[in-house]
């Protein structure tokens, strides 16, 4: 299915005769959301003249000058001659134009007029919904969070069987959705069958689903980090894909959070991603590691290694850059301080110093498994 947000290429209403002794009906602006209306006019309706509108529609849409003159067109269309398929391609470019609550009203006549797979019309409520309600839908610390019926339409389009449910995880699509905890839940109920399953394919494709893409070639260093920091909360449900997760669960002195980064790559064998996490100590202590893990297309584990950052103040900061070839490195660098450390602590303003070191050099191969390039990989 073409992205939800965008109007489709539309080839539709087939020139047919009416008779003379009765001319076609036509909604108004006033009445096109009236579905007892639109009941009365739809099939009775001007398919030559709203094919004509849909075509002009469409034509100043993909100019992308007039976006509003585009969707008064296709508003015309649909009154001259009301459909299904006619109400649901106008919701998209209303979506499009960010006028949400039209885009309902015009799902609701489109699921009255029974357009079919009505799962594609639960899909689009949950989008609209998901963009409308992301404005007022937030935390007590300002945070957004998934609108409840963008959550409940999403689940019933799954439930339905709707043919894409990845792209409820795609930022790109639905910026206001994924990466709660609430939303997991019902991801992974709704695509392993029902409240309460714990299914395999749901739990790790809501995981590996909501990494958004890296360009490559990629570095890791202190000045990418200080621009990017890290990505979205990763709910402690995907523990079984973090093993460190599970080890920290029940820290008493420590606070440990991790973070979704980015998705490096994925062929036919296996998945590589990039995580990042935390650790605030009692002592005021921090920690923050970037590391790359592969699994294979159930989520299994195929290898894991710490490439960036540090996993203790007192310890070297890595830095890790990759090629598009796959190739990367990982490189220490020695922090000397101005002060002792333990005394004046271990922060920017005390760094005088970093020494580099010689890089580690590896390759991700065709099985996932980083290969070390010339010297052996200490035991992980």
């Amino acid at each position: 299915m073409r992205s939800l947000s965008c109007l489709p290429v539309l080839a539709l209403f087939i020139v047919s005769c009416h008779s003379a002794s009765h001319p076609p009906l036509s909604l108004t602006a006033t009445s096109m959301y009236s579905i007892d209306t639109v009941r009365m006019v739809a099939g009775s309706g001007d398919e030559k003249a709203a094919g004509k509108k849909i075509q002009e529609a469409v034509a100043l849409f993909k100019k992308g000058s007039d976006t509003a003159g585009s969707l008064a067109l296709f508003e015309s269309a649909v009154q001259l001659n009301p459909t299904a398929r006619a109400y649901f391609d106008l919701a998209g470019l209303l979506i499009a134009g960010r006028k949400y609550d039209e885009a309902i009203n015009a799902l609701y006549i489109a699921e009255k007029l029974n357009y079919t797979p009505l799962a594609n019309v639960m899909a689009r409520y949950a989008l609209a919904y998901s963009n409308r309600d992301s404005a007022f839908n937030k935390d007590e610390d300002g945070n957004k969070i998934p609108s409840e019926k963008a959550l409940h339409y999403m689940e019933l389009a799954i439930e339905m069987g709707y043919a894409h449910p990845r792209d409820f995880l795609q930022k790109t699509q639905f910026p206001n959705l994924a990466g709660t905890p609430l939303f997991d839940a019902t991801y992974v109920a709704a695509v392993g069958g029902g409240p309460g399953i714990n299914s395999d394919k749901g739990l790790w494709e809501s995981f590996s689903g909501q990494f958004p893409d890296l360009s490559l070639p990629l570095v890791i260093d202190r000045k990418w980090i200080q621009a990017h920091g890290h990505g979205a909360d990763i709910s402690t449900q995907y523990e079984k894909y973090i093993p460190e997760m599970r080890n920290v669960r029940f820290a008493r002195e420590e606070s440990y959070n991790y973070y979704y980064v980015g998705l490096i790559h994925r062929d036919a064998n296996y998945i590589a991603l990039i995580y990042c996490s935390t650790m605030e100590g009692a002592e005021g202590e921090s920690s923050l590691v970037y590391t790359l893990a592969s699994y294979d297309h159930h989520g299994k584990i195929i290898d894991m290694l710490p490439v960036a950052g540090r996993e203790d103040v007192a310890k070297n900061f890595m830095a890790f850059s990759i090629q598009p070839n796959l190739l990367f490195q990982v490189q220490e660098f020695a922090v000397t301080y101005k002060e002792k450390p333990e005394e004046a602590g271990y922060g920017a303003d005390n760094i005088s110093g970093e020494t580099p070191s010689k890089p580690k050099q590896y390759h991700i191969g065709s099985s996932g498994k980083f290969e070390s390039m010339g010297s052996s990989l200490a035991a992980r």
